[in-house]
C-alpha cells in the first residue's frame, strides 16, 4: 500500500522547473516573433497611407507649376520690345510673366507669379496683378505683398538626389550656366526655354520613408522655343 502511494504522489507531482524554464523560453521566441511581425505591419502600413497621401499632394503642386509655367509668356513693352518671361530664377524660387484666364471672360491679363519655399519647406504661390496702361502693362516689385498668396503642398525636401527643385534649360535643352548661388544671371532669364521641376514631397530631409518624388520638364511654349534668345510669342 505504501508502494501503491508514493507512485501515486510521483505521479501528481506537476513538471519540474527546467521544462517550466524550457516553456518560457518558447513562449517569450514566439510572443517576440510575433510581435516584432505586428509592428512590422503596422509601420509599411503608415508608410504606405504616408506615400499615398504624399503622391497626392506632389501632383496637385506639379499640376499647378506645370499650368502656370506653360502659359509663361515674354510681356510686350511700350518701346516695341519684350520683357524675357522668366524674371528670377534660383534652386527653389521662380518668377515669371503668364497669361491666364482667371475669370472667365474672352480676355488673358498677364500676371506675375512666383514659386518658393517658406521656413516651413512648403511650396508656396504668390501672384501679383499688373496694371494697364494704353495696352501694356507694368507689374509692382516682388518685394511688395503679393495680390494672392497660397500654400499649395509640402513639406520639400531640396535638394533631392542633388538636383535643385528648379533646373533651367535652353533652347538645345541643356542646362544654362547658374552662378555661383545657384541663380541664372540676368543677362542669361531671356535664354531660358524649359524648366525641369524635381519635386520630393512628404519631409524636408531626403529620402525619408514615404516621400513622393515626382520629376517633370515644362516647356515655355509661348516663348520660342529653340532660339537662343527672346523673340515675340
Amino acid at each position: 500500500m505504501i508502494r501503491l502511494l508514493r507512485r501515486v504522489h510521483r505521479d501528481q507531482a506537476g513538471i519540474s522547473l527546467s521544462e517550466l524554464l524550457v516553456a518560457v523560453s518558447v513562449s517569450m521566441v514566439i510572443l517576440v516573433a510575433v510581435g516584432g511581425f505586428f509592428t512590422a505591419t503596422l509601420r509599411a502600413g503608415a508608410t504606405n497611407t504616408s506615400s499615398d497621401q504624399n503622391a497626392r499632394y506632389a501632383s496637385v503642386v506639379m499640376n499647378s507649376v506645370t499650368r502656370y509655367v506653360h502659359a509663361a509668356s515674354l510681356l510686350p513693352k511700350s518701346d516695341g520690345s519684350y520683357a524675357a518671361a522668366v524674371t528670377e530664377a534660383a534652386p527653389t524660387r521662380l518668377t515669371f510673366y503668364a497669361y491666364i484666364n482667371l475669370d472667365g471672360s474672352g480676355t488673358d491679363n498677364p500676371v506675375q507669379i512666383r514659386y518658393s519655399l517658406n521656413a516651413a519647406k512648403k511650396v508656396v504661390l504668390d501672384q501679383w496683378d499688373g496694371t494697364a496702361s494704353n495696352g501694356f502693362w507694368t507689374f509692382p516689385s516682388t518685394a511688395q505683398a503679393p495680390t494672392r498668396s497660397m500654400v499649395i503642398g509640402g513639406p520639400v525636401a531640396s535638394p533631392t538626389g542633388g538636383a535643385p527643385m528648379f533646373e533651367y534649360l535652353g533652347a538645345d535643352g541643356s542646362p544654362l550656366p547658374a552662378q555661383n548661388d545657384g541663380t541664372i544671371s540676368t543677362t542669361q532669364l531671356g535664354n531660358v526655354r524649359a524648366v525641369r521641376v524635381n519635386l520630393e514631397l512628404g519631409s524636408t530631409v531626403s529620402g525619408a520613408a514615404g516621400n513622393t518624388t515626382i520629376q517633370n520638364t515644362l516647356y515655355l511654349f509661348n516663348v520660342v522655343y529653340g532660339t537662343s534668345n527672346g523673340g515675340t510669342p
